[in-house]
């Protein structure tokens, strides 16, 4: 099964440099020409640098290929993309200073360059594959005809995220951007435990992924009111799994009682509180399956007065109601109780 995400300034960058043979070095010389009577805001100076920005660009599409021709796509000697307009990579080098001269015509100003490219650089504009096997996804909050989108979507972040950590606060639309295409060679569901088992690579091209500025923007509820505006599918029920505030109190193995407050939210950031004992952090899924979860503690404030790196495992008892646990290091139960759902104002 192999599906390409077409995006026009990867599919032209990779067409170009895929064609384009790797070499140490590859070495032009350009000479670009401006005139001063088209330019007569600009100071010598301005204009000089206007002359090698056009001679970068001469020497960016003999580099890199004569397709390089649009300037929505080189801008500056950088080979960009709408995402990452200024700061992707391919960046055009010049060797020694430029050499500059007067032009045939009365106000030119003539620049010529010894321009290069480096193989690393050619590389870093070239798509590289990442391998990700065995890669699972479960997600019970969704009808089954959303779960196969999803799944993939999770499965392009997780390989990416293995390149740069952070695309996991992106929008699953801006991840998709990154992949030039993804092949999948296994993608198995298991409807008992709405789990999707997936195996393939992806391609992507470094220099986009390290130097885009993606801010997650969509929620899965914002998704699901897009769908909605299309194409009519139920809407999961707010109460559904175990996302949202949950309370309640919880006996200790010593005696002792203690209040809890476990937050868990659509983007995967889940946080406990024990109000009681002034104290709480962060916490990371181990585990998920349709009916129970298991978390490791964090705690980021409050650490002299509760233990920390506890295991926390909740089991839904109905849409309402969670049974906690929490063992410490050695496995050994260290207390219990009940949560109950909170209401959380939109």
């Amino acid at each position: 099964m192999k599906i390409k995400w077409h995006h026009s300034i990867f599919i032209l960058v990779a067409g170009l440099l895929l064609a384009t043979p790797l070499s140490a070095e590859k070495v032009v010389i350009k000479t670009a020409t401006v005139n001063r009577m088209l330019h007569a805001d600009k100071s010598i100076d301005e204009l000089k640098a206007l002359a090698i920005q056009k001679a970068k660009y001469e020497a960016a599409k003999e580099i890199f290929g004569e397709l390089l021709l649009s300037e929505t796509v080189m801008a500056n000697g950088k080979i960009i993309e709408e995402m990452v307009r200024e700061k992707s990579g391919g960046v055009i080098h010049i060797r020694g200073e430029p050499q500059f001269a007067n032009g045939k015509n009365l106000g030119d100003v003539q620049v010529t360059i010894e321009a290069y490219a480096t193989d690393e650089d050619i590389k870093d504009t070239t798509p590289q594959p990442i391998v990700l096997n065995n890669f699972t996804y479960t997600n019970d909050d969704v009808p089954i005809k959303k779960l196969k989108a999803l799944a993939e979507d999770a499965y392009i972040m997780e390989a990416l995220a293995t390149k740069k950590p952070s695309i996991r606060y992106a929008s699953p639309e801006a991840v998709r951007k990154q992949a030039v295409s993804i092949e999948l060679t296994k993608m198995d569901f298991d409807i008992d435990t709405f789990t999707y088992t997936m195996s393939g690579k992806i391609e992507y091209i470094p220099a986009f992924l390290r130097h885009s500025d993606m801010i997650k923007t969509d929620s899965l509820e914002k998704r699901f009111q897009k769908d909605e505006a299309s194409i009519p599918i139920a809407k999961p029920a707010r109460k559904k799994g175990f996302y949202g505030l949950w309370s309640g109190y919880i006996m200790r193995s010593n005696g002792s009682s203690t209040s809890v407050e476990i937050e868990i939210t659509g983007t995967g950031e889940s946080t406990i509180a024990y109000p009681s004992l002034f104290c709480g952090g962060d916490l990371l899924v181990q585990t998920k399956r349709t009916r129970r979860v298991e978390f490791k503690e964090t705690l980021t404030y409050g650490q002299d007065n509760c233990t920390d790196k506890l295991q926390i495992v909740l089991r839904k008892i109905d849409d309402d109601q969670l049974e906690y646990r929490e063992f410490d290091s050695a496995q050994k139960e260290r207390g219990k109780g009940t949560l109950y759902r909170e209401e959380m104002n939109d």
